[in-house]
């Protein structure tokens, strides 16, 4: 038994100094004692580097040191990334995967999993970011990256971090002014470029920090501002809906498919029939503007009123504004008769239709096409996300204990949703000879591209007023707002011991309190002359019936559409022309003519609130040249949700009981009904990570844990919403091809929470300063993961008088969500990172991902076969860097492999392997002053998707966001 009374972190931190000094030679003595103090304080977040050189150096210490599976990435400078978005530096992480909106980095995937298995936190707690239709994915476009100093991804669990990550867990440090020089900090000006909307924007950022002398008081600010234009062109084929016209399909592994109510035979204009064939439902081009305006805030203070106590207070304020159109032509379904179909074109099988042409006249007489169908939707709508914590810490003798309490709250949606669409023919217009804007159109599927071509005069002729049918049916003003938010505390205390093999056992409890509104309303336009108060006291209130567009308000296309068709269609898709809506003019119209009035429909909501109670024991141990922790937590979840599932009943002009008439809006009723279910659940999650030095250049690392996160609030939350048609309501509505029966789609209240059991293998070999290489094994065996299905839904309903009796109904299809079990996912990395001499490095990681064919239930039910969605089977990455006294250069190359999204019509979705080239430099005029340039997406890439992996031909949706340039002015001081 030891007779020591007292036990020194810096003296068990010792061995590794000399490991650290080695690695931190490519810097300087001053950095590599921090990174002493850094271990012996068990703080990795105040680090100052500058350079490509020292920060990946630096990055290689830190995962050289853990005692877990850590991959890290370090700020190059004050106020300075490596990229320029946090999401954007993690894609080199090995096993990493981001996903991009707008071309830029927004959610993150670790090895292979879905991006709702990543569970983000900022300083060790939750960050909530909620932009409209909530996620628990953290949504990095609201965090400017210049508050970030350091940021860690755990692999491998240990027991004190936060539950929640079964792909892993991203800890985002942000600085804090003691450990910055006083009177410190950035400032960052930026202009940023992109072919696809050929604008010139600003960026801003400012960063300041002081301390006194005393080292013991001291607070920082930070600010950014940006302005961003982003501009997607997509074409694909609407929503994932591809249908079988024959008897039911097999999948590839020979199993029977739904067919998604197929169409029967089609027939052209030629008498040629079509059948057992899959054809797209409708054909898209597609094209979303988005202007952004993003702000963010940071103070953060620190004070030492004695060696033993520190107290601190952080805030955190993101906001992110977001006006965004998106203007559509769609070929749809309507036209599949002999009046209008020309012809159709099969891919190499014969069983998959790649291209139609319509013609108005096909029949010998001009019909009424009502193609193409132009559609668009305009977003006017705000996300904000505040936090704050005050967080107290004490340093005894022998032991450590640290108190946080804090509050994170997101609320995000639209002040203003729009629909609206026209036809290209004058449907349900008043007029006594039909007219056709367009006489002819064609689409194609080839090259991994949708390609149009439209009637050249359409546009002239709806600006002459020729056709232009509004649709009021198309044309809505719903919107989804959110609020989430979460109460905090924690308390930890770690006891620095000699028991043993044990150095430090670690323990502490947290609660949170976790709640979320989810809302749905609608904005209606009134007559001037409507009775208001008298609608309100009505039943059912005010309707979407009594807004403009169900009332012959519409403006006339030709006084709405631009004058001249969308341009610089650069990717994405291929059309000759393509008319769109002025919202500006479409908006002023309106509120020219009618009163707004808003509805916030309190029957069509969901909520849920979480109480999260944690315990963990952790106990870190070192035996000779053996490091880790072991440990065990223990998590109790009790979940409330309530949603108000909505029943739509479509109905014959005639009451099937009483023959009384049924007449206009009355042969449509909804129905609501609460839906409020508890649950609770408790994990326990033990585990086990373990190094060993086998010599001063070699580690090899292991690891053992169980791991969980919750599901995603909308899979769970989610309300019902079944649609009942009669067949005469069918019959009336043929050409908009609405199947009689029962159809809906819903959220799955029983979802259980994902749980993993994972192991983890690794070797690595640091062979020269700021050097090294390694190879990892991992293994995944998920349960519970989460598949979006569309199946056939039996269940008993209680009926409805005068409409449908009660008993045994099938609701075909129904969309929502189910489990699967015993997944699989294993692989391997391998990664290397070299610098040389001279000034050039390289930095390149591999991983291997194989995923199983895992069973998905619904109530008990297998109803499928999936891989665990969201996995990709490889990825990898390579970075070329030079960096000289005043120049610097870096080219980085993303790659990621084939991607499983989902299941629709009994096939998985799949995404293209998909790869990116970014290049960023920078010039030192001084030591304080850089001149910064980037290119992001060199090569123009395009993301492609497809349904089923028998062919390519069901193209789902290629898109491009665009190539990006930057070009900036960083002063450090």
């Amino acid at each position: 038994m030891s007779t020591s009374t007292c036990y020194s972190p810096l003296a068990a931190s010792l061995r590794f100094s000399v490991l650290s000094l080695s690695v931190f030679s490519a810097i300087n003595v001053a950095a590599a004692e921090q990174l002493v103090n850094m271990q012996a304080e068990k703080d990795m977040e105040v680090i100052e580097v500058r350079g490509i050189r020292s920060s990946m150096a630096e990055n290689l210490a830190v995962k050289r040191l853990s005692s877990s599976v850590v991959d890290a990435i370090t700020a190059e400078d004050i106020g300075k990334f490596p990229d320029k978005n946090v999401a954007d530096s993690l894609a080199r992480v090995p096993g990493v995967v981001i996903d991009r909106e707008g071309g830029e980095g927004s959610t993150v995937s670790i090895r292979g999993l879905s991006s709702d298995l990543t569970y983000t936190q900022l300083n060790g707690n939750f960050i909530a970011s909620s932009p409209g239709e909530p996620s628990r994915s953290f949504d990095y476009a609201l965090l400017p990256s210049a508050m970030i100093a350091s940021v860690e991804v755990f692999k491998s669990p240990e027991a004190r971090l936060d539950e929640g990550g079964v792909g892993g867990t991203v800890l985002m440090h942000s600085r804090k002014p003691l450990g910055m020089e006083a009177n410190s900090g950035v400032f960052n000006v930026e202009s940023t470029y992109a072919d696809v909307t050929e604008e010139y924007e600003p960026q801003f950022t400012g960063l300041y920090s002081w301390k006194n002398n005393s080292d013991s008081f001291g607070f920082l600010l930070g600010y950014t501002r940006q302005e961003r234009t982003n501009r997607t062109l997509s074409g694909g084929t609407d929503a994932n809906v591809w249908r079988y016209n024959g008897a039911q399909p097999s999948d590839v592994n020979g199993n029977a498919v739904d067919n998604n109510n197929g169409w029967g035979a089609v027939t052209d204009a030629n008498g040629q029939n079509y059948e057992n064939m899959w054809f797209p439902q409708v054909v898209r081009s597609s094209v979303v503007n988005e202007k952004r305006e993003r702000e963010g805030v940071q103070f953060s203070t620190q004070w030492r009123p004695t060696n033993r106590i520190e107290l601190g207070f952080n805030y955190f304020g993101f906001s992110l504004k977001q006006q965004r159109s998106d203007s559509v032509v769609d070929m749809p379904e309507w036209a599949l008769n002999p009046d209008f179909l020309t012809g159709i074109t099969l891919d190499e099988t014969g069983k998959i239709v790649t291209g139609m042409g319509y013609n108005a006249a096909a029949s010998g007489i001009e019909k009424d096409m009502q193609l193409p169908w132009l559609r668009g939707n305009y977003v006017d709508e705000e996300s904000t996300s505040d936090t704050f914590d005050f967080n107290l810490t004490y340093e005894g003798d022998n032991f450590k204990a640290r108190f946080v309490a804090g509050k994170t709250k997101a609320k995000g949606g639209p002040k203003e949703s729009w629909e609206a669409a026209y036809k290209s023919s004058n449907a349900g217009e008043d007029q006594s000879t039909i007219e056709n804007a367009a006489q002819s159109a064609t689409w194609s599927l080839s090259n991994d591209r949708v390609s149009m071509q439209i009637d050249p005069n359409t546009l002239d002729n709806l600006l002459a007023g020729v056709g232009g049918g509004r649709d009021a049916g198309s044309s809505n003003s719903s919107f989804i707002r959110s609020t989430l938010e979460e109460n905090y505390y924690q308390g930890d205390v770690d006891f620095y011991v000699d028991w043993g093999i044990f150095t430090t056992i670690r323990t502490g409890a947290k609660y949170r309190d976790a709640t979320l509104h989810r809302e749905t309303g609608n904005n209606f336009f009134l007559d001037p002359n409507f009775d208001i108060a008298a609608g309100e006291a009505s039943e059912g209130g005010i309707t979407k019936f009594d807004s403009y567009q169900w009332n012959d308000g519409m403006p006339a296309a030709q006084d709405v559409f631009n004058r001249t068709g969308e341009s610089n269609l650069t990717g994405g898709f291929n059309i000759n022309l393509m008319p769109t809506i002025n919202w500006d003019k479409y908006r002023d119209y309106i509120y020219s003519n009618y009163v707004p009035y808003t509805r916030i429909e309190d029957n069509f909501v969901y909520d849920i609130a979480e109480q999260i109670s944690a315990f963990y024991l952790q106990g870190d141990f070192e035996y000779s040249d053996i490091r880790g922790n072991l440990g065990v937590r223990v998590v109790k979840t009790k979940t409330t949700t309530a949603s108000t599932d909505l029943y739509t009943f479509k109905l014959d002009e005639t009451n099937d009981e009483t023959g009384e008439q049924i007449t206009g809006g009355d042969r449509l009723v909804e129905q609501y009904q609460l839906i409020t279910q508890k649950t609770t659940d408790t994990h326990v999650l033990p585990s086990l990570n373990i190094a060993w030095d086998v010599s001063d250049d070699v580690v090899i690392r292991g690891a053992l844990a169980k791991v969980m996160s919750r599901p995603d609030y909308g899979d769970l939350g989610r309300q019902q919403d079944i649609t009942f048609v009669s067949d005469e309501w069918a019959d009336d509505r043929a050409a908009f091809n609405e199947q009689p029966g029962f159809s809906g789609s819903g959220g799955n209240k029983n979802l259980k929470a994902f749980e993993s059991v994972q192991a983890d293998l690794s070797f690595e070999y640091y062979y020269a300063p700021g050097s090294a290489l390694g190879v990892a094994l991992f293994h995944k065996k998920v349960d519970n993961f989460v598949v979006p299905l569309v199946i056939d839904s039996q269940r008993e309903f209680a009926g409805q008088p005068g409409i449908i009796d009660a008993g045994t109904i099938t609701i075909s299809p129904y969309s929502t969500v189910g489990n699967g079990s015993d997944a699989v996912s294993k692989g391997v990395e391998v990664f290397i990172q070299h610098a040389f001499e001279s000034g050039f490095g390289i930095y390149a990681n591999y991983t291997y991902n194989n995923t199983n064919q895992a069973d998905v239930t619904v109530a008990g039910e297998k109803l499928a076969e999936s891989p665990l969605i969201g996995s990709a089977d490889y990825q990898y990455n390579t970075s070329v860097y030079y960096e000289g006294e005043h120049f610097n250069i870096r080219a980085s190359y993303n790659k990621r492999g084939e991607a499983v999204l989902g299941i629709n019509s009994g096939l998985n979705v799949y995404q293209d392997p998909y790869q990116q080239v970014d290049v960023n430099a920078a010039y030192n005029v001084t030591d304080n002053l850089s001149f910064t340039a980037a290119v992001i997406n060199l090569m123009q890439s395009e993301s492609v998707t497809r349904l089923g992996k028998d062919t390519d031909a069901r193209l789902l949706n290629s898109s491009y966001s665009g190539r990006r340039y930057y070009a900036g002015i960083n002063y450090s001081f």
